[in-house]
Order: C-alpha cells, then sequence, then structure tokens
C-alpha cells in the first residue's frame, strides 16, 4: 500500500469518525480526538496487513541451520495483536455515544473470510 493510499485512507477514516462523534460535550472531544486519532491509525495499519496476508498467506515455510517447519506469518501476529486494540478502541469510543447510536462496525475478519473465498 502506497503512503499517499495509507493517508488517503486515514483521512476517511478521521472524516467518518469525526462526524459521528461531532455532538460529543466540548470537556469529552480532547479524549476523543485522541481515540479517534489512534483508531484511524490502526485501522489503516489494520489494512496494510490485511493485505500482506492476503498476498503471503497466514503461515510460511521457515527455515533456521537445519531446522524447517511452518509458522504463522508475522504480519498475522501482528495483524492479531492489533486487531484486539483497535476493538477495544473502538469499544472506548462506542461508550462516548449517547444510547441507541453506534459506531458503523467494520468487521475486518468477516472482509478477509469474504475476500479469501472469493
Amino acid at each position: 500500500m502506497t503512503n499517499k493510499k495509507k493517508k488517503e485512507l486515514k483521512e476517511e477514516k478521521l472524516t467518518l469518525f469525526k462526524k459521528i462523534f461531532e455532538s460529543v460535550t466540548e470537556n469529552k472531544k480532547a479524549l476523543v480526538t485522541g481515540l479517534i486519532e489512534q483508531a484511524a491509525f490502526m485501522y489503516v495499519q489494520l489494512t496494510e496487513l490485511n493485505e500482506i496476508i492476503e498476498k503471503k498467506g497466514s503461515v510460511e515455510n521457515f527455515k533456521q541451520g537445519k531446522q524447517q517447519f511452518i509458522r504463522e506469518q508475522p504480519a498475522m501476529k501482528s495483524y492479531n495483536a492489533l486487531i484486539k486494540n483497535y476493538n477495544v478502541t473502538i469499544k472506548q469510543l462506542s461508550e462516548f455515544l449517547p444510547p441507541g447510536n453506534s459506531i458503523p462496525m467494520d468487521d475486518e475478519f468477516e472482509r478477509f473470510k469474504q475476500r479469501r473465498t472469493k
């Protein structure tokens, strides 16, 4: 993924989140703004990791000296750790919304599965 594409994707996510949280009170804006920035950053990283996993697969052959085995793709490890943090951040953000409102969830795993079955 090019840096230009990453920047565009981040701006797109920031715009969406800011629109969702525009009604948050001023005293909570600072907290929300930081979480929004982090969520947008993580979203871009997850998208990039997803592309790597799609190209290389979730496991790889690994050779070290005479040992050779199959291991989890390093991008997969990063993805799994980051998706957990992203979900926590989204959950924290959703707590700032009034009851009945929710953040449109991007289910990365579902989209990943759909792309793999095509």
